[in-house]
């Protein structure tokens, strides 16, 4: 037991014996190592246990026992002191948290003669019988103890004193039982006072006194299972005030013959005062028997014999099992100060005190609670503030502020806080504030200030309060920066920024990457935007710097480009009819030179690409078409390739030269070529204009399959139908989808127009009969849904949607025609054809400028000279889609444009069904 704990036990003590100057201190220790039964009993050397101390002991010595976890072996004190020199046995630090003597079947301590003995926190157990014995002993004060016993007879007490004894007084002690009683005097004791102790569990009753002349019950919490709390009887005289009785617990009991809280015999009825307790049986109890009549309530018992005029029952108050009071609780204040033995503190040695919030209805100063406990002033520090908030930063001041609860307005006049910072630092404030600067972090650990309130006598307000945090470094500086751009303004990022910190920001700068002017922002968050000059992606980046001179960068890409808009389709070309140039055919190394600016619905600036379905027709050889700017040099790629008498179509996306025009040119024989423009990209925006980005799907669907019933009723389209296709996914921000549209197995030979909205003069899809051909196709979109016409005979129709353009949807930007892969010569992949079921990954990711961000490529995809009729499907990643891309005959050249998305890894995949095919890819353009 500590010193501490010690002086909180032992203090405050109301009533106790005067102790003279003089006298020898002996010391008990049963764990010191040199301890003797027959030594000095000095501090150096010990006795190991109590009796020979107190054999030992002469009037006016104290004996100083050590608190340990082992307990001393049972006692008899027969030691004689005088009223001016009693002898004291008092509690001393140990390893444990009080001295204990335990006896098994014999009682603990046995007072036996002794007279004018003061024993102060030696607690008492007995396994099987009486823990205190007090036989033929004279002026016995017994406080701040703890005493128990295992006796399983009602008829055992915890404490017992004889008919032979005097001048006994128990304060400020708990007394424990299960089955027996917890006091009992014999007739013939005279004057014993119990005060402020508590009573607990005892099933044979808690005080009972026969025949005892001047017992005198004070401030007592009394607690049994069934009643009994109190007990006088055979001519016992004395008080029985401010006490409370109560029930111990739940347990049930007998509905007969349940004894009621206080009993008071005939014989002693005329000697014995009863008045300031509170009284709260189990409700199969009563409250009093005096006299041989059963009282039910205070004001019968009141009634009946001029006793209890201050009692209160249970029709005044319930008092918890704990016994423990409440604000507001009718026990409070209410006590007679002036009753025989009562104590100045109460069981917990704490001082009276007068609840503001209470009418005063007790005697004298009415500052006296009834039971052993005093309810105590609620103030409290309810916790600690702390600025900055949970945390504390090296090097910066931290300011706590007192949070306190003072439910009775008590007067913070000369009041001062103490505060420990939890670093071994403290300091001491008059305004409740303090401020502490940290030197270094916590760690993983956490530190804990704490804060006392003081008055100005130095004596503590309530309870302490205390905030746990952590110390470490200041946040930040941090930036963060995204960029995007919104399809409604073509070549212009807009980033959202943040700049956060502990400490102020004196710079927040942003480049963008094209050498432009460096951009001041200011605020902890905002947006900037900067228009490039240029399609492509960028490197946006974020420098800032705050008032302690810390740095922090963050950079993103961006990219940037034309929007698309789709258009009405529009044929702007056709050398059979002279539309766009003069009417004859393309000769070999021919070129012509198309007008699309201000035409077919393109407007006359503005514009950096056409997308637009190019067919050859009534060609005299094998040959074909590169389409490219007017005004640059030709591209090694094509466009469209083609055999001689055959009609075959492909879209294609292609820059529009400086001076509004594009080139086709064909390489072999005689040709017709025409085209009919579906959409543009734009660089300004456009005022009624759908402006729209890609969306590319990670994986391609098959939205229409009339061979196996998808998408529409199972059979082959007939000649002048329409079929609706209904797109999945959907989006309701889509203005456009990608689709690549096949015909297979056709009766005869006609003409596939894909459409919503009113149906054009122009085509997408030529098929022959038996043929299996396919395009890709950009079409608007209405509601979801797009149309497909059919001239012709009967035909199967396959729709594999690719993307959709939204208006939210990502950048295109244009690059020079750039072939990356052809298994004829070894480029991009081994200088062989792709067989049966393989499948090329290939790297596009870094070909002609193509970011490491980019979402999908437009590539014009080439199968050359199959082996057998198959199909190429061009994916990311995952796996192989139940889509195609192109569908080349046996020795049959046929290029398809293709919207691609690029896997994680940067690559695309190219899968072969039959046979065996060389693969040809071309890059026109990638989407960020």
């Amino acid at each position: 037991m500590t010193s501490a704990v010690l002086a909180v036990l032992l203090g405050g003590l109301g009533t106790g014996t005067a102790h003279a100057d003089t006298g020898t201190a002996l010391y008990v220790d049963n764990l010191a190592a040199n301890c003797s039964d027959t030594g000095p009993g000095s501090q150096a050397e010990p006795f190991c246990q109590i009796q020979p101390a107190a054999q030992a002991a002469t009037p006016g010595d104290t004996v100083h026992i050590a608190g340990n976890n082992t307990a001393y072996a049972p006692v008899t004190i027969a030691s004689t002191g005088t009223a001016d020199a009693p002898i004291t046995f008092s509690a001393a630090p140990g390893n444990g948290t009080g001295p204990t003597v335990s006896g098994r079947q014999t009682a603990a301590i046995t007072f036996s003669g002794a007279q004018y003995v003061d024993v102060a926190g030696i607690n008492a157990s007995a396994g099987g019988a009486t823990a205190v014995v007090i036989a033929d002993s004279q002026h016995i004060t017994y406080r701040v103890a703890t005493f128990r016993t295992g006796a399983t007879t009602a008829a055992t007490a915890v404490i017992a004193v004889d008919g032979s004894s005097s001048g006994i007084a128990l304060t400020r002690d708990l007394v424990l039982t299960t089955t027996g009683l917890g006091f009992a005097s014999m007739a013939g004791a005279q004057d014993i006072t119990l005060a402020d102790d508590r009573f607990s569990g005892d099933a044979g009753g808690g005080i009972t006194a026969a025949g005892t002349t001047g017992i005198h019950l004070a401030g007592d919490t009394v607690s049994t299972l069934c009643g009994n709390a109190i007990s006088l009887t055979g001519g016992t005289s004395g008080s029985v005030e401010n006490t409370v009785a109560m029930p111990g617990g739940t347990t049930s009991c007998s509905d007969t013959g349940t004894p009621a809280e206080i009993t008071v015999d005939a014989a002693s009825a005329g000697q014995v005062t009863e008045d300031y307790n509170a009284l709260n049986p189990l409700s199969t109890g009563t409250d009093y028997d005096w006299a041989g009549i059963a009282y039910a309530t205070t004001q019968a018992f009141q009634s009946g014999t001029g006793q209890g005029a201050h009692d209160l029952d249970q029709t005044d108050l319930t008092i918890p099992v704990t016994g423990g009071l409440t604000e507001h609780s009718p026990l409070i204040d209410s006590a007679d100060a002036d009753a025989p033995g009562e104590l100045s503190t109460d069981y917990y040695g704490k001082p009276r005190v007068d609840d503001p919030l209470v009418a005063d209805t007790g005697t004298g100063d009415s500052s006296y609670d009834r039971g052993a406990m005093e309810f105590q002033d609620p103030f409290t520090v309810s916790g600690v503030a702390m600025s900055p908030s949970y945390t504390a930063y090296v090097g910066v001041p931290t300011t706590f502020t007192t949070k306190v609860s003072n439910p009775w307005s008590d007067s913070l006049d000369g009041a001062s806080y103490a505060f420990d910072f939890g670093d071994g630092t403290t300091a001491r404030s008059t305004t409740g504030s303090a401020t502490r600067t940290y030197t270094q972090d916590s760690g993983n650990g956490y530190l804990q200030t704490a804060v006392t309130v003081d008055r100005a006598d130095g004596t503590q307000m309530g309870t302490s309060g205390f905030v746990s945090f952590t110390v470490t470094q200041p946040p930040g500086p941090d930036a963060e920066l995204s960029c995007g751009q919104d399809p409604t303004e073509p070549r212009t990022a807009s980033c959202a920024f943040t700049a956060t910190g502990y400490y102020p920001m004196t710079s927040d700068r942003i480049t963008f990457g094209d050498g432009s002017a460096v951009v001041t922002v200011t605020g902890s968050s905002g947006f900037t935007a900067h228009t490039y000059a240029a399609a492509g992606t960028y490197t946006v980046t974020q420098h800032i710097t705050d008032s302690d001179g810390r740095t922090a960068t963050a950079t993103t890409e961006v990219t940037v480009g034309p929007s698309y808009v789709v258009t009405a389709p529009k044929r702007i070309l056709d050398t059979r009819h002279g539309t766009g140039a003069p009417q004859r055919p393309v000769g070999p190394g021919g070129v012509v030179r198309l007008k699309v600016l201000g035409v077919g619905g393109i407007p006359t600036s503005g514009v950096t690409a056409v997308t637009m379905n190019v067919t050859d027709a009534d060609a005299t050889a094998s040959s074909y078409v590169t389409v490219y700017p007017d005004g640059t040099s030709r591209p090694t790629a094509s466009n469209l390739n083609f055999t001689a008498g055959r009609v075959n179509p492909n879209l294609v996306t292609v820059r529009v030269g400086s001076d509004g025009y594009i080139d086709l040119y064909n390489a072999h024989g005689n040709v017709d070529l025409i085209a009919d423009v579906a959409g543009y990209f734009t660089s300004v925006p456009r005022t009624g204009a759908h402006l729209s980005g890609l969306y590319p799907l990670t994986t391609p669907v098959r939205d229409l399959d009339t061979r196996n019933g998808t998408g529409t009723p199972k059979g082959q389209v007939a000649p002048g139908s329409t079929t609706t296709v209904t797109l999945r996914p959907a989006s309701p921000s889509a203005v456009a989808a990608v689709l690549n549209i096949t015909a297979t197995g056709g009766t005869s030979s006609g003409v596939v127009t894909v459409y919503c909205g009113s149906r054009p003069s122009t085509s997408n899809l030529n098929y022959r009969a038996g043929q299996t051909v396919s395009n890709l196709v950009v079409t608007p979109v209405c509601s979801g849904k797009i149309e497909i016409y059919n001239t012709g005979g009967h035909v199967n129709l396959i729709a594999d949607l690719q993307s959709l353009y939204t208006t939210g949807g990502s950048a295109f930007v244009p690059t020079s025609p750039t072939r990356f892969l052809d298994t004829r010569n070894g480029t991009g992949a081994a200088a062989e054809p792709l067989g049966a079921g393989g499948t090329l990954a290939v790297k596009v990711t870094g070909v002609d400028g193509v970011p490491a961000n980019a979402t999908a490529v437009l590539v014009n995809l080439t199968g050359v000279a199959p082996t057998t009729a198959t199909h190429l499907t061009a994916y990311g990643d995952g796996s192989l889609p139940n889509v195609s891309n192109a569908n080349p005959a046996a020795g049959e050249t046929r290029p398809v444009l293709a919207v691609i998305p690029v896997g994680a890894d940067g690559c695309i995949r190219i899968n072969n069904a039959q046979g065996a095919v060389n693969v040809i890819a071309d890059l026109e353009g990638y989407y960020g």
